[in-house]
């Protein structure tokens, strides 16, 4: 039978580690009010969808914006079971290893021979960080999973800006996409849609709430 699927892609909001401009990867930095806020404003653009799934990374900045949304979803009437939430470590945003917490600058003054590699693409991950293959790779294994679980409707997933970017390179097959390639901003909201058909193409890119 015929079905339309959709998946929702959030990523966090600010947190109390300045997300915004700073590098966190593996540091487990809590969401700030403000992003608390970023998030609860995505909630208009998602009434009435009731999610039969909820993935999420286990880093609690978005964890917590998982349980934001989940919860402003039930309080406007949407059934979403407890059963429908689960997390996936195979989520978490990339390792930025010795840069962990610094921003642009304090990289580039830190490590210039590598922020100048990095900047043009010649380089595969941060210092004493995560390989950018080995974590398109396992960004990939998690949404290939979720996307071949048998579900109808809409699903939903909370991470992070490399993750959500990796999720939309692997499902819409764009391998050779730059790094700039699906930019989406704190708390912004990505959808793509699946038929029956096979594939899956962009509905809705970086929209946040507000």
């Amino acid at each position: 039978m015929a079905c339309d699927r959709r998946l929702w892609l959030v990523r966090h909001g600010e947190t109390e580690g300045q997300s915004s401009i700073r590098f966190h990867g593996a540091n487990d930095v809590p969401l700030s009010d403000v992003g608390r806020a970023q998030i609860r404003a995505l909630l208009p653009l998602m009434a009435g969808v009731s999610f039969v799934q909820v993935v999420h990374s286990p880093l609690s900045r978005a964890a917590e914006s998982a349980q934001l949304l989940v919860h402003g979803l039930r309080q406007g009437g949407v059934a979403i079971g407890a059963a429908a939430v689960s997390v996936d470590d195979r989520l978490r945003e990339i390792s930025f290893g010795a840069c962990e917490g610094m921003t642009r600058e304090e990289i580039d003054a830190a490590f210039p021979s590598f922020w100048a590699d990095y900047e043009a693409g010649r380089i595969d991950g941060f210092p004493e960080g995560e390989p950018r293959t080995a974590f398109s790779e396992r960004v990939a294994a998690g949404v290939a999973e979720l996307a071949a679980l048998p579900w109808q409707g809409d699903a939903l997933l909370v991470a992070h800006r490399g993750t959500v970017r990796q999720a939309l390179i692997h499902l819409l097959g764009d391998l050779a996409a730059p790094r700039s390639a699906y930019a989406v901003d704190l708390a912004s909201l990505s959808v793509l849609r699946s038929s029956a058909g096979g594939g899956w193409q962009l509905e809705l890119l970086g929209m946040t709430g507000g």
